[in-house]
């Protein structure tokens, strides 16, 4: 319960103790990853308070399985969330070579096609 509450009281602090950024310089993208490496490090917090809480005996066994448990899926989504855009980039990257690939086999196929045109003519 300590955790919880300190996690919810660093998520709505955290905004109002930060210096405002210039939003035209900054994309969505950053202010949305910025955002997601602040609660993924909330998560971790979270976690480790959680851990000393049990250690203390402050939690019940059940009490605190059950929390660690929502904590970690929490942590895991936003570790997911954090990897999608790299993940989306490696797709494009490889559509890209499929499609290079495929201009490849057509100008080499539009070359011989020339060069048995040249051959016919002589």
């Amino acid at each position: 319960m300590v955790t919880l509450t300190l996690l919810v009281g660093a998520l709505i602090v955290y905004p109002l103790m930060t210096k405002r950024k210039d939003t035209e310089t900054d994309s969505p993208f950053e202010d949305k990853l910025d955002h997601l490496l602040l609660q993924k490090e909330s998560s971790y917090l979270a976690l480790k308070e959680l851990e000393f809480d049990y250690t203390m005996g402050k939690l019940s066994e059940q009490d605190y399985e059950r929390l660690r448990s929502k904590l970690e899926r929490t942590a895991l989504s936003l570790l997911k969330e954090i990897d999608r855009p790299k993940q989306e980039k490696g797709k494009e990257k490889e559509i890209e070579r499929e499609i290079d690939q495929e201009i490849e086999k057509e100008v080499l196929g539009m070359r011989r096609m020339k060069n048995l045109g040249k051959g016919k003519k002589k």
